[in-house]
């Protein structure tokens, strides 16, 4: 058992919405080169949570305590945080949690664009690099290398649009969705999302989440239109000086 596997075994269910997924989380943000901070309270109950990116200086706060949110919230310099705690005095914008019956939902799409599962790491590091340049290269190898799926749409043997998949113990998230401007309507975050929803369905994986901001209507469209139902909200706290524009996937 690795130190981190021991420092998350006693952690409390509850904690999180994404309970599953956060020992993944954790083992790929060490991986990355980030960090993992745990709390305990004065009875030594673990009670919180902070997975935080050095490169990137941005990081997820799991905890139900206000006094633990505002300790980690200032322990690290930060362009970004998230959070399922909310904080009033705190600039922040709404993401909400969708969560999709993958059984119930159906394969009638008609494709107009080949959508693969890209594994070539060269690739998938210049891609993020020109799209999200805020996002750790070193992540897309780490990732990659404990499973995560990158479904991408190629046009003239170049990726314009992208999204991620991680599955753990049954559970699927969706995130890092990116289609480049000058290729947008014409369908492929549409295709990207039905590719994912068969692989799902071939691996019997019964359940999809995903989070949108609240602000971004045309994917808050789709995800009501095919059937996902709201099961949650993040908190996206922004520095005043931070001109970050977050994709999430933590």
């Amino acid at each position: 058992m690795t130190a981190a596997d021991e420092q998350l075994s006693d952690l409390p269910r509850g904690l999180s919405f994404f309970d599953p997924i956060i020992p993944h989380e954790v083992k790929e943000a060490i991986e990355a080169g980030g960090e993992v901070f745990v709390s305990q309270s004065s009875e030594g109950v673990k009670n919180g949570l902070f997975i935080y990116d050095n490169y990137e200086a941005t990081g997820t706060i799991f905890t139900r305590s206000r006094e633990v949110f505002d300790h980690f919230y200032g322990l690290k310099p930060s362009s970004y945080i998230f959070s399922e705690l909310e904080v009033a005095e705190h600039p922040r914008e709404v993401w909400n949690i969708w969560q999709l019956d993958v059984d119930k939902a159906p394969l009638d799409h008609r494709f107009r664009h080949k959508v693969s599962i890209d594994h070539d790491v060269r690739e998938l590091e210049q891609f993020m690099a020109a799209t999200q340049p805020e996002t750790n290269r070193l992540w897309v190898s780490v990732a990659l290398a404990n499973g995560d799926k990158c479904f991408v749409v190629k046009i003239a043997d170049r990726i314009v649009g992208a999204a991620w998949m991680t599955i753990v113990d049954g559970v699927a998230r969706s995130h890092g969705l990116y289609v480049e401007p000058q290729f947008r309507r014409m369908g492929i975050t549409t295709d990207n999302f039905q590719a994912r929803l068969i692989y799902l369905k071939s691996r019997h994986v019964h359940t999809l989440i995903n989070e949108i901001a609240e602000s971004n209507v045309a994917s808050y469209s789709h995800a009501a239109r095919i059937g996902e139902k709201i099961v949650g909200k993040i908190f996206l706290y922004t520095s005043p000086d931070s001109d970050a524009s977050p994709q999430r996937r933590r």
